[in-house]
This record gives C-alpha cells, structure tokens and sequence, in this order.
C-alpha cells in the first residue's frame, strides 16, 4: 500500500507516525468550506435583493398603470352620469324633432299630391288645347287685301288639289296683329275644319301635288298672279309652336334629321337613328338633343382614337 500523500495528510488526521486517519476535518478544510458558504450566502442574498428590486419597480409601475385606469374609468363614469342626467332633454328634443319632421314628410306628401293633381290638370288642359284645335289648318304667305273672300280663297286651294266638293269647313278667319308689333307679314289664316279626318285629306292631297310638281304650292293657284309659295300646316297651341321652332333651329344644327307635325304635335326624329320622338315639353326637346350631342361626341371620339391607332 502507497504512503499518504501530503494533501491528503493535510486533509485529514493522518498519524504519520502510526498510520493512524482520524475521522475529524482539519481546521484548513473547516475554514475553507466556511469562506465558500459565506461567499454562495452573499450571492443569494444579493441575487434576492436583485430580485425583490426588480419586481418591486415592476409592481410599482403597474400600480401606476392601475391608478390611471382607475383615474380615467372615474372620469368615464362621471361623463356617463353627466349624459344620464342630460337624456331626459335630449329626449324631449328628438320628440320634438321627431313632431317636426313628421310634419315636414306630411307637408312634402300634400305637395307631392297637389303636383300631381297640377300635372294632370296641366296635361288636361293642354289636351284639351290641343283637341280643340286638332282639325285646323294655318295658312301663310297670302297677302291681304281689303276685297279678300277667305272661304273663296279655301274653295280655289281645294280645287287645285282635286278636292271637289271641298271639305266642309266650320269657320276661316285671319288671325289679329296686334298694332304695336310693326311686323310686315301678312296675318295668318287659319281654317277650321268640321274634323280630323277632313284636315288629313287635305294634307295628304298636298304632299300629292309637292311630290307630284316638285314644287310648293304657288299663290297663282287661289287667283293672284305670282309664283311665289305659300305654305298649309296643322295649327299649334302657342307651347307647341315654340317647340315646333326650336325643333328646326337644332335640326339645322345637324342634331336632327326631320320635324313634322302630326294631329297638332310636334315629332322629331333624332340624328343617327330611325326613332321618332312626340315633345309635349321644350325641356324634352333639350335633353333628347343633350344626349344626342354627347352620343355624336363620343362617336367623333371613338373614330379619332382608330385613326390615330392605324396611323
């Protein structure tokens, strides 16, 4: 058996001597083992110090975070009070509001039904209008002359037309000029004729004789001695007669192709396109050409853009 070394003789009660180990630690290794446990102590202690700071701070700073919510919640809930205390007046005024309104929509609903009732009786009144002249001719470009016979006038216009006998007629007249217009044509002579069907006769006899002489009809046809026109239309309410003019200033803007007259109404037909259109309103002729324009426009438009695209 090897002798102890010294670290073991050193770390133990080695007899050297006898040979002898006792089970006592030596007062090095008591010493040692006690600066250790002091130094891991101071660690802990100092590592739980640490510790309790750090979750102290934490701790604090949520009870900050806490004491605000706690803060603004207080606020929140005395707003919310506040309004409580207010709904009673905000209540009564939404009823009164509410009264308002109600009296408003009752207000707006008898406009709505007085409208209405005014657009019928406009529409009614316009057809009466329109009835009470549907079966009348106007005639002018025939001069006046102090000796004239209208209904000798008519009988010679409907002869030329092969119309014999003539149509019977209720009433010829000259319309009135007032004295402080200071126009130089001749009143027009407007015809009134027992019905309807009467008056398309004698317009379709015309059209017979404009295709058949290629010509308008001349002034020598009724006894005077001039080859100048003179011109038979269905007679138009003075609403009507306004579109009908209006009608041919865009027709001569190119924004439609033909205006004519049928049973005392103005129709139309719109460029580019086979629809005939009745206008009872002048607004109606507006927006008919409004949209005709810009149609026309993005056309242009379009063509311009493949030209550009093939050039």
């Amino acid at each position: 058996m090897a002798p102890p070394s010294k670290r073991q003789r050193e770390n133990t009660a080695i007899d050297v001597k006898g040979g002898r180990v006792s089970d006592a630690p030596s007062p090095q290794l008591l010493e040692l083992i006690n600066q250790r446990f002091a130094e891991q102590a101071e660690l802990i202690s100092t590592s739980i110090r640490s510790a309790e700071e750090r979750i102290l701070g934490q701790l604090n700073g949520r009870i900050g975070e806490v004491a605000g919510d706690v803060e603004r919640l207080s606020l929140r809930v005395q707003q919310l009070e506040a309004q409580l205390e207010a709904i009673p007046d905000l209540q009564a005024k939404l009823n009164d509001l509410q009264a308002k309104l109600q009296l408003k929509e009752e207000a707006g609903a008898a406009l709505g039904i007085e409208a209405k009732l005014m657009t019928k009786v406009e529409a009614k009144l316009a057809a009466q209008a329109t009835e009470g002249i549907a079966a009348d001719l106007r005639i002018h470009g025939v001069p006046y002359t102090e000796s004239e016979n209208l209904r000798t006038l008519y009988n010679a216009l409907c002869f030329s037309l092969n119309l014999s006998p003539p149509p019977k007629i209720k009433d010829i007249y000259r319309v009135k000029q007032r004295r402080s217009s200071g126009s130089t044509v001749d009143p027009v002579i407007i015809v009134k004729l027992e019905n309807v069907r009467e008056k398309i006769i004698i317009l379709r006899q015309i059209g017979a004789y404009r295709r058949e002489h290629k010509q308008q009809l001349s002034l020598q046809l009724i006894g005077f001695e001039s080859h100048v026109p003179f011109y038979v239309n269905e007679q138009l309410t003075k609403a009507h007669y306004e579109i009908f003019k209006a009608a041919i200033k865009l027709k001569k803007q190119k924004l439609l192709t033909a205006v004519f007259i049928r049973r005392s109404l103005v129709h139309v037909r719109e460029a580019g396109s086979d629809n005939i259109f009745c206008i009872n309103e002048i607004g109606e002729l507006s927006a008919l050409c409004s949209d005709n324009a810009l149609q026309q426009q993005n056309v242009t438009a379009t063509e311009e853009s493949e030209r550009s695209f093939r050039n």
